[in-house]
């Protein structure tokens, strides 16, 4: 039985995940949404928090955790940062799509089939064999650049970027009460901030960004920090927080554009 606290496929609501230090994430082949909710995991945030501020839904977010965690991208507390077998490295019973006679077949015999190969004096594998593991290796590479190239297109937003973890008073995040406190701290600390910095630092990118890059950087922060995307909440003094956020966010693309041209 799940008890009402628990998610099916994860564990406690408020258990807080983490990466995989053990796998090199630039080389899974993700999604833009599975990448986007695999960038909110750091430690610190629940599965409860990562589905508030993720923006896609909670049952969609879950769904992606889940996947992130069967793949072994994402750890639960206590569960150690190892890598996945290698592919290929059968550690189970075999698979069902193996025939009965195959799975039977002895060590013995599957040894007397390779000793004709072994007789002929040579260890050298196959040509086709070779020419095969080239192809593997080549899509491998592939794959590996573009997820790295889809974690470089995905900005972080400011929240979490900009989070410099300074204090909070307890006071200050009474407002707004289903709020998760790490999501409203995080407000009240780039809130005071705002005017400490730069355009290029509150949007998360560099002096010779392109348009582009700076349309994705506004969007996302859009997507976390624009004050409808908690409409019907009862924010009280977080509403004026993120109106003035937001308000920074749009005077900060306006100086970077009219910086862009003043150079042309």
């Amino acid at each position: 039985m799940i008890l009402q606290n628990e998610i099916a496929g994860l564990g406690p609501s408020k258990d807080r995940p983490r990466l995989n230090t053990a796998i090199d994430l630039t080389k899974q082949k993700l999604s833009l949404k599975e990448g986007f909710v695999l960038s909110r995991v750091d430690g610190r945030s629940s599965y409860d928090e990562i589905c508030f501020v993720s923006g896609l839904g909670r049952d969609e977010t879950l769904q992606i955790l889940r996947g992130l965690k069967q793949a072994r991208l994402i750890l639960g507390p206590g569960e150690a940062a190892v890598a996945p077998s290698r592919r290929g490295t059968r550690t189970g019973p075999p698979p069902a799509s193996e025939s009965a006679p195959e799975a039977a077949k002895s060590a013995s015999a599957r040894a007397a089939e390779a000793a004709p190969a072994r007789s002929q004096g040579t260890t050298k594998p196959a040509a086709g064999a070779v020419v095969a593991e080239k192809t593997r290796a080549k899509a491998a590479e592939s794959a590996g650049s573009r997820a790295g190239e889809k974690a470089r297109r995905t900005p972080i937003p400011p929240l979490e970027r900009l989070d410099d973890g300074s204090e909070v008073a307890a006071a200050d995040l009474v407002d707004w009460p289903d709020a998760p406190k790490e999501l409203k701290a995080r407000i009240v600390r780039l809130h005071r901030r705002l005017r400490q910095l730069s355009p290029w630092d509150l949007l998360g990118v560099g002096p010779d960004a392109d348009g582009a890059t700076i349309k994705r950087a506004f969007a996302a922060a859009s997507k976390e920090l624009h004050p409808d995307r908690y409409f019907g909440k009862n924010l009280g003094s977080f509403k004026a927080k993120l109106v003035a956020i937001f308000s920074r966010l749009s005077e900060a693309v306006q100086e970077i554009e009219t910086s862009r041209k003043g150079e042309k």
